[in-house]
């Protein structure tokens, strides 16, 4: 998320603060200090309110606004202490607890940023910046729930703003998204959780697994609507269109939902997706959550909906680029970071995405230019050092990545990606006892055996026949497993129960 300017309010605000006594070397300082600040000139501003602050202790307007200066001129930590104490002295001044809680917030202080924040808002529902900032504050610390009321009213009193309608989409996707992970955890074998689980599978286009996990959840809830009608969509895509047929005449012959009972299916049904969440509470009835996920699922489509509705945007190409990796359509996602970047040019964050894209496409050179642009411009970025490594370690460059990964982990310790990685270059490079802490740290993210193949082969060269020993087991065995697992997983799509291929 990114805040909304505080420049626009400088002006309005100075003019709220504390009147000073009427001596003319300080009058002359005030009204010096002011044309600073409404000329943007916040540096130069800083000593001469230091002066007056000096000169007048305990003035709540003077603190507050030589925070404001510090906070402008990027000095944020300075701003802090002048701001903390203005509030003490007046606990009802906004300047400075809007300008509190946005410097702490851009001191990565989000939990120190929110009881500001909520001041302001509180006492002024209209600033859109100091929801903006709450906003971006509660998600920061993945408080979801709470965020999203602040997201939905900025959304709604800028209904043009793409930035509001993307922030509101993705907040309502990870809001679905943790909804999604608790019933997971608590009833995975139900078919509620077996049907979202297939709505996932085939959004990333693992008709497969979709199929089968589908399968499942008609079994366990064959009354649960929808299903067969999912089904009979797989077939279709599959070229079988008379089984398509067949599943959904099963779902016509479903009974209309008993309002009665089911009361969450019919306001779901009518497009009610906040009565849904209202009526669901926060029961962890399976059922209920069921329909919680559906419904943030649908608001967060709403949204998005908005904002591709809206004139081409940075938000719009970045939606656009996720959806199409997530399809593994990495060559159309990679056009849209461009786009993005065509609008936002050096922005750090899309530089990264487009690096990453570009990976994923194999497109190693691509990558690695965009990666040394970004490092030239951040050169301590812990996750562009990584992907620098890893772009260089797939181009068997082995010797250059060793540099950016051990980089990478000074300044993100514990990335499991980046030990691997590191462990992998450090084995290549002929350090096998170098490698061997790196990739040992990295086993659980393994996720097709090759760290522990790697591992194995590291503990060999190292002289550790023993432990090379137990980790070619272990590798077998996970190997085997995985296998076993996928087959499962990978069903072939046969056709309805009664219809001979």
């Amino acid at each position: 998320m990114h805040g909304l300017s505080l420049f626009p309010l400088v002006a309005l605000l100075l003019g709220a603060a504390a009147a000073l006594p009427a001596e003319d070397d300080l009058a002359a300082k005030s009204h010096r200090a002011k044309e600073l600040m409404a000329s943007g000139r916040y540096a130069d501003a800083v000593p001469v309110y230091r002066e007056l602050v000096k000169a007048v202790p305990n003035n709540p307007g003077l603190l507050a606004n030589l925070g404001m200066a510090l906070h402008l001129s990027g000095q944020d930590r300075d701003a802090v202490a002048p701001l903390e104490a203005a509030l003490r002295l007046d606990p009802q001044s906004l300047p400075a607890a809007l300008f509190l809680g946005a410097s702490n917030l851009r001191l990565g202080r989000a939990a120190a940023a929110v009881a500001p924040l909520q001041k302001v808002v509180r006492l002024q529902p209209e600033n859109a910046q100091a929801r903006s900032l709450l906003a971006e504050a509660l998600v920061s610390l993945e408080r979801y729930t709470a965020a999203e009321p602040h997201l939905r009213r900025l959304a709604e009193s800028a209904p043009t703003n793409p930035a509001a309608w993307f922030n509101l989409g993705k907040a309502y996707e990870e809001l679905a998204s943790r909804t999604f992970a608790d019933l997971l955890q608590h009833d995975p074998e139900s078919p509620y959780a077996l049907a979202l689980a297939a709505d996932a599978r085939r959004g990333r286009g693992q008709r497969s697994a979709a199929f089968r996990l589908y399968r499942q959840a008609i079994e366990r809830g064959p009354s649960l609507r929808g299903l067969h009608a999912a089904v009979a969509g797989i077939y279709r895509a599959a070229g079988h269109a008379d089984w398509a047929a067949v599943e959904e005449e099963k779902e016509r012959r479903l009974p209309a939902p008993d309002c009665a009972r089911e009361a969450l299916a019919c306001v779901f049904a009518a497009g009610k997706y906040r009565g849904v969440l209202t009526t669901a509470g926060a029961s962890t009835d399976p059922a209920r959550v069921y329909w919680r996920v559906r419904a943030y699922n649908e608001l967060a489509a709403q949204s998005l909906g908005r904002l591709a509705a809206l004139p081409p945007s940075v938000h719009s190409h970045e939606w656009a680029a996720e959806i199409a990796r997530n399809e593994r359509r990495y060559a159309e996602a990679a056009e849209e970071w461009r786009r993005a970047l065509a609008l936002a040019p050096g922005d750090p964050r899309l530089m990264t995405e487009l690096a990453v894209t570009l990976r994923m496409n194999q497109d190693l050179a691509g990558a690695q230019a965009v990666l040394q642009d970004l490092l030239r411009a951040y050169p301590d970025a812990p996750q562009a050092n990584y992907l620098m490594g890893d772009v260089l370690l797939a181009q068997d460059h082995a010797e250059q990545a060793i540099p950016y990964l051990e980089k990478a982990l000074r300044g993100a310790p514990g990335q499991l990606q980046a030990e691997a990685a590191l462990g992998r270059a450090y084995a290549l490079a002929g350090r096998s006892a170098e490698a061997l802490a790196h990739l040992e740290r990295a086993l659980p993210a393994d996720e097709d055996g090759s760290l522990r193949l790697q591992l194995a082969r590291a503990y060999q060269a190292a002289g550790q026949a023993d432990k090379a020993q137990a980790a070619l087991a272990d590798y077998e065995a996970f190997r085997k497993a995985a296998a076993a697992e996928s087959e499962s997983t990978e069903a072939a799509i046969t056709p309805p129960d009664g219809v001979v291929r």
